[in-house]
């Protein structure tokens, strides 16, 4: 779990940074407080469904680019994915279906 918040995260910030954007900035395009991206980034919080496609409009980015991450030690995505607690069945589900269509 840790890992793949944290290379979420890392994800996260490579696009921020790429776009030239404090956390500041991207918190207002994506209408949250600065240290929730400061969050999102250091893999110590995740983020909501809807929020999360406002991020990718944000950034400019796909979702499944924001996982584009090798698997912690050969385990699936799906597992990884799995064993964050704090999502619910829904947020799982949507989750497996972006990671399904990145593998595409």
């Amino acid at each position: 779990m840790d890992y793949f918040l944290r290379e979420f995260g890392k994800k996260i910030r490579y696009y921020r940074e790429l776009k030239g954007y404090s956390q500041e900035k991207l918190g207002e395009l994506v209408s949250v407080a600065p240290n929730t991206i400061g969050l999102w980034e250091r893999g110590k919080s995740f983020i909501e469904y809807p929020t999360l496609l406002k991020l990718c409009d944000a950034l400019d980015v796909e979702p499944a680019q924001l996982f584009n991450f090798p698997p912690e030690n050969g385990v699936s995505y799906q597992k990884q994915t799995l064993d964050i607690s704090n999502l619910s069945k829904s947020q799982v589900d949507i989750l497996l279906k972006i990671i399904s269509e990145f593998r595409k």
